[in-house]
């Protein structure tokens, strides 16, 4: 179809649109929207809008940035957690192993003193067995109980703290939150075991404490009893050699003790037992004398006794001595005694001495075996192996004493030489 030019065809435009006339034709439209605001001319439309993706930009890498350094926030609080942790394990496991070395040191001082508080109270009890009043008093006995009841106690005590389990510290662990509660049982059970170590050394203290008392009172007794031998073998002579040797022996011990042992305890019971010996040798002794003799064989034995001041004496009496005596009209006696060592003899006589008591005979045959008897004392002097020289020797002896009757082994040996009376005469 063809047109004309002056014809227009109309556009629609919708109605109000800024920079459009209503009867203007589609040139006109596009000079006016091409055109810049000139003059008194109307604006034309607005600017478009700035493109905004920098600003987009610019929040993402602010949130990267963020992001980023929370982790490193996060990761560097790790690591003061992990650091301080580490160290609160490491002061912590120092304090347990300080407290554990603190702990097996008293346990170790403890056993020690609880075995020698064990054995003390053992050494109490071996005291206490003797029931003899004359050897432990019944205030001996009383203080004596009471500290050895105090001795168990403490003891009971003791092993009863022994017992005790002790922490180990275990194996470290690897993180902050297995590391602080690792921690704080490792400062509880320092703690704890720190307690148990001042527990173990006040105990030892009151162990220590019992054991000294034992042990002082275990020593009065022992001491006191031992210094009673001189006159228990006073009053108990006649009373056989053995057991009074026996007993100045064990007496010497007793009185020489500085501290109560078992040993020493032992010793105690070993000596109340001689104690009773000798008592019961005494009561034989005299019973196995008794008869219409015996009043004159006690004189005959406290006169020898009292030749020889020191020397132990046994005597034996028979019909017969080396096949002599009264049915045959002999007095006859015989001297025994130990050729190496020790003071003391056994004499042996015949009943006719006792018959012919206190005749001169009688007195310087007994003053002549008083004088084997005495040589023990000087053994230097005279050959005691050798028969002759000790016969000699005893005749000298009991002449140098003033027997002059030939009794005195002259009768039966001869004469000694001066020099041998001389040297005799030296021995008392």
């Amino acid at each position: 179809m063809n047109v004309a030019d002056d014809e227009s065809i109309p556009v629609p435009v919708a109605p109000d649109s800024p920079g459009v006339t209503r009867d203007g034709g589609h040139e006109l439209a596009a000079l006016l929207s091409s055109a810049g605001p000139a003059g008194g001319a109307s604006p034309g439309p607005a600017p478009a809008p700035a493109d905004r993706s920098p600003r987009r930009r610019r929040r993402a890498v602010l949130a990267w940035s963020l992001s980023i350094a929370g982790v490193l926030l996060l990761a560097g609080l790790g690591a003061v957690l992990q650091l301080t942790a580490n160290l609160g394990y490491d002061q912590a496991h120092t304090q347990l192993s300080a407290a554990l070395t603190k702990q097996g040191t008293e346990a170790s001082n403890n056993e020690r003193v609880r075995a020698f508080d064990d054995e003390s109270a053992r050494a109490a009890d071996v005291l206490l067995g003797v029931t003899d009043p004359a050897l432990v008093s019944d205030a001996h006995r009383a203080d004596l109980t009471t500290a050895r009841d105090r001795a168990q106690k403490a003891s009971a005590a003791a092993l009863s703290l022994a017992g005790t389990q002790v922490p180990e510290p275990g194996t470290k662990p690897s993180w902050f939150w297995e590391l602080y509660g690792r921690t704080a049982r490792l400062e509880a059970d320092a703690r704890a075991v720190n307690s148990l170590a001042s527990a173990l050394g006040r105990s030892s203290e009151e162990l220590g404490s019992a054991t000294g008392a034992i042990g002082e009172t275990g020593v009065a007794v022992v001491k006191a009893a031992g210094g009673l031998a001189a006159q228990i073998e006073a009053d108990n002579t006649p009373s056989p050699n053995e057991g009074v040797l026996q007993l100045r022996e064990l007496s010497a011990q007793l009185v020489a003790t500085t501290s109560l042992d078992e040993q020493i305890a032992q010793g105690f019971r070993d000596y109340a037992t001689t104690v009773q010996q000798v008592r019961d040798g005494h009561v034989a002794t005299l019973a196995a004398e008794a008869g219409p003799l015996q009043g004159a064989r006690q004189q005959i034995e406290d006169f020898a006794r009292s030749l020889v001041p020191g020397v132990l004496l046994d005597f034996e009496w028979a019909d017969r001595v080396n096949d002599l005596g009264g049915d045959n009209g002999y007095l006859s006696g015989e001297t025994r005694t130990p050729i190496e060592s020790g003071q003391y003899a056994t004499i042996l006589l015949s009943n006719s001495i006792a018959e012919e008591w206190p005749g001169d005979s009688s007195r310087a045959l007994v003053a002549h075996e008083a004088g084997h008897a005495i040589a023990t004392k000087c053994r230097s002097m005279v050959d005691n192996a050798d028969s002759a020289s000790a016969e000699a020797w005893a005749t000298a002896w009991a002449i140098g004493m003033g027997f002059t009757d030939p009794g005195n082994g002259t009768q039966a040996y001869g004469s000694p030489p001066d020099s041998v009376v001389q040297q005799a005469a030296a021995c008392r």
